[in-house]
């Protein structure tokens, strides 16, 4: 490492010395290969702006509405646009609309030989959110379809109670939170160093350092979306008997399960079977 790298490092560290999270003290306790850093210098040196050319709207289809940025105040977006899922045409919506419930590092951060929990928390001031089953956008319970009677007008435009998109679904190491927040040391030194032009080999392993302890792709949809050993507990997060069913069996997660390969193609049709 270089001497301003690692002053870089050891003034941020030691304001954590009490307070450092999990994924912090694993990128403290990383130590990077010559392939790791060379890898993260490659990506900085192709690495290309994206430009948004401005509000997409194919009138009267199509129009994205103004959605609040839930991810402000994940040190993820740091860097990551919001929403972060670009790559993959087939699922970057199903995932991106996970962003508004669950943390980054909920999909991201799994170390191997550590148990991890996972709770509700406002991802605003890091502080936990009292479960209750409204906290998900699933129906609490079913539809009871003997009511003969529409529901009066004002119960339907009603606005769901409960569903904030600054709540997600984020891990816990020791009743500690794992993630961090964009307006924390690291994040902040992290931030001033990208200000700077040029650099690219303190980038590079800066970026190598924060990469390390995370997997670049997330599980797969059955890791949550299925009836034996879902990575949460659901019930333990406040959802229903019917919500913990509907989510586990999720027909879209069922039907991406069907693709072995990118470039395998199944009829729209095959979401009825």
């Amino acid at each position: 490492m270089t001497r301003l790298f690692m002053t870089l490092l050891l003034t941020v560290f030691c304001s954590w010395v009490h307070a450092e999270g999990l994924y912090l003290k694993t990128i403290n306790n990383t130590s990077l290969t010559t392939e790791q850093i060379q890898k993260s210098l490659k990506k900085l040196e192709e690495h290309k702006d994206i430009v948004l050319r401005g509000d997409l709207e194919v009138p009267p289809f199509h129009k994205r509405g103004k959605t609040s940025d839930s991810l402000a105040h994940s040190f993820c977006t740091t860097c990551h646009m919001s929403p972060p899922h670009t790559k993959s045409e087939r699922t970057r919506t199903f995932m991106n609309m996970h962003t508004q419930y669950i943390a980054c590092e909920t999909c991201h951060f799994r170390p191997e030989n550590v148990a991890l929990t996972y709770q509700w928390q406002d991802t605003r001031n890091a502080s936990l959110v009292r479960v209750k089953p409204e906290l998900f956008r699933q129906a609490v319970q079913p539809e009871d379809k003997t009511k003969k009677t529409l529901p009066a007008k004002k119960e339907i435009t009603q606005p769901a109670k409960g569903i904030n998109p600054f709540y997600k679904i984020a891990p816990y190491y020791q009743d500690q939170a794992v993630a961090l927040r964009n307006n924390e040391a690291f994040a902040q030194a992290t931030k001033e160093l990208w200000k700077k032009e040029g650099d690219l080999d303190n980038k590079a392993e800066l970026r190598a350092l924060i990469h390390a302890p995370l997997a670049e792709k997330g599980p797969e949809c059955n890791a949550c979306h299925n009836d034996k050993e879902s990575l949460l507990n659901l019930a333990e997060l406040g959802a229903t008997a019917y919500q913990v069913e509907k989510i586990q069996n999720n027909i879209i997660a069922q039907f991406f399960a069907r693709y072995k390969d990118k470039d395998q193609r199944i009829r729209i049709i095959n979401l009825l079977r």
